[in-house]
């Protein structure tokens, strides 16, 4: 499997929860993005905080993790895609070891703060 590494030490299995964590903390240091929201009702009544708006499946062929994020109003869209992608794909392929194979961004809203 994908998660597991296996070295002359012993094996570690890395969980979802745990990729989804460090691309949580990726995205939430991008520039731009006000707020990531839960993927489901499920989620927003468990209270889970620690990957809101971050889905991770692990298959054969690698990681495949989509984000959901609100935008500050008036920042280039773009760009924050552009800064989140190179910020999650380093963060969890430098903590795992293991390839994103696909990284989907979409954007729920945009924010006005004032």
């Amino acid at each position: 499997m994908v998660n597991t590494v296996v070295n002359e030490t012993g094996t570690v299995v890395i969980s979802q929860t745990a990729i989804a964590q460090i691309a949580y903390k990726a995205v939430s240091e991008c520039f731009g993005v006000i707020g990531m929201p839960a993927q489901n009702i499920a989620q927003f009544l468990r209270g889970e905080g620690a990957n809101k708006g971050i889905e991770v499946k692990i298959k054969e062929n690698g990681i495949h993790i989509m984000v959901q994020i609100q935008v500050l109003y008036g920042t280039k869209i773009s760009e924050i895609a552009k800064n989140i992608s190179d910020a999650v794909l380093y963060a969890v392929e430098y903590a795992t070891g293991m390839r994103v194979e696909t990284l989907e961004i979409k954007i729920a809203g945009i924010r006005v703060v004032d």
